[in-house]
């Protein structure tokens, strides 16, 4: 994900939960590097995930200068990245479900699902709201 904004949106339906973020491109050059404006590496995506089965979720605090404060923080937990944990106190009366853990910029996102899917790596453009939207429109006119 992108680490300065990838401005999460989340969208909860049913018993599945949808989160768009702004991706880090891994063809930036740097703002420094000398590159066109043309560079590929200057295109802003989103990324698409869906988690089926959702029983629990949890979006906000702590963000990435409080996350030490985090209970799982002191085992492994870090900045900027995706996680599954495993033998938490939300699983304890979940069998079969699988706790996930997001560290973005301004918010950490905890899901406690069954399943968690990339439904897309690569949406064009930066709001994650519209990348949300599309794949509802998608849905509806029977795409998957």
């Amino acid at each position: 994900m992108d680490t300065g904004a990838p401005l999460p949106a989340i969208r909860k339906e049913g018993d599945c939960l949808w989160v768009a973020y702004v991706c880090r491109n891994p063809e930036f050059p740097g703002w420094d590097s000398g590159a066109a404006a043309q560079h590929p590496g200057f295109a802003i995506y989103c990324a698409l995930l869906r988690f089926d089965g959702v029983t629990d979720y949890h979006f906000g605090a702590p963000n990435d200068e409080r996350l030490h404060a985090h209970p799982l923080y002191p085992v492994g937990l870090s900045f900027y990245g995706f996680y599954e944990a495993h033998g938490t106190s939300r699983l304890a009366e979940r069998k079969g479900k699988k706790h996930w853990i997001i560290t973005f910029h301004d918010e950490t996102l905890e899901v406690v699902a069954d399943s968690a899917h990339v439904v897309s790596s690569r949406i064009e453009g930066e709001d994650t709201h519209a990348a949300l939207e599309k794949r509802r429109a998608n849905r509806v006119a029977g795409g998957s």
